[in-house]
């Protein structure tokens, strides 16, 4: 078995579907290759591997990462145990993301949602006869990719390709979720599930206006928590959350909204075996703190 749902065999095949490039360092353990467009140069090489690793696999990440002008590496969010990267010597930075314990009661879960924005949201979609269903049809895979598409370019991010999606869709470790009115589809969200680790991800989600207006997204989360505590698994991550957002940033609102559903904020470590990930992390901070300075100005 895979340790981690991103060294999995069916998200593999999903990046595979989608064209991107995998690199192994061993049978059945691989990272990505990414190709980043540089404003300086010509278009850079990294890699990115995700998933935990013995200190013999790390030696052959950092030797493989002379050839790339960075790579990174991200352990499960809920290991504990990293020092075979202090014993590789790779340099660490930090991202985060929110964590819900399922191993709580529902009740008690139900009252950490926040009163007047997540508990009210999801009254007022049942209110609304909303539904929480996994999809069942290539035309509603269609129709939701579409509303992911629309979602990305609000949000101002690269959406996933259609055929990473698809092949995720169902699995034995993924599945995507709709949110409908009727037989309209008002919003979804693709869970990925880490059964090595027992938790659950929440991948991607997307929105139409309708949906917003009738509290799909705060119906979908709470759905999405009670399927993964029904699956005894032990934990529900949000899917990342920007420490460094302040006002005004497109990722601020959405820390906001993750924040109603009471989970913890914790540290998603990221390693690099040189410096310069490490460094590019401290400039670009640096410069979206300037920035920030002057727009407050």
């Amino acid at each position: 078995m895979a340790n981690s749902i991103y060294q999995s065999l069916d998200y593999k095949k999903a990046l595979v579907a989608a064209g991107e490039k995998i690199v192994e360092i061993e049978p059945g353990v691989f990272g990505l290759e990414i190709q980043k467009p540089s404003p300086l140069s010509k278009t850079k090489k990294i890699l990115e591997f995700r998933g935990d690793y013995t200190l013999p696999q790390l030696q052959k990440i950092k030797e493989l990462s002379k050839k790339y002008f960075y790579v990174k590496v991200m352990p499960c969010v809920l290991t504990k145990d990293l020092s075979a990267f202090d014993q590789a010597k790779f340099g660490k930075t930090s991202n985060y993301t929110i964590l819900i314990d399922l191993t709580k009661e529902k009740e008690e879960l139900w009252k950490n949602l926040e009163k007047k924005s997540a508990r009210w949201g999801v009254k007022f979609a049942e209110k609304n006869k909303l539904s929480f269903e996994p999809i069942t049809s290539t035309k509603d895979l269609k129709v939701f990719y579409k509303l992911y598409k629309e979602t990305a370019k609000k949000g101002g991010f690269k959406p996933e390709p259609e055929a990473f999606v698809a092949t995720l869709a169902n699995t034995n470790s993924s599945e995507l979720f709709l949110i409908k009115k009727g037989k309209e589809i008002l919003a979804g969200g693709l869970l990925l599930v880490d059964k090595s680790n027992n938790y659950s991800i929440l991948d991607l989600t997307a929105s139409s206006e309708k949906g917003l207006k009738l509290q799909a997204m705060p119906f979908l989360y709470w759905n999405l928590l009670l399927y993964s505590k029904a699956n005894s698994l032990n934990f529900f991550d949000l899917g990342g959350y920007d420490k460094e957002a302040k006002k005004g940033d497109k990722t601020y609102n959405i820390n906001k909204f993750k924040e109603r559903f009471g989970g913890e904020i914790v540290e998603q470590p990221v390693y690099s075996p040189n410096k310069k990930y490490t460094l590019l992390r401290y400039f670009f901070k640096l410069f979206k703190n300037i920035k920030g300075f002057f727009k407050r100005k």
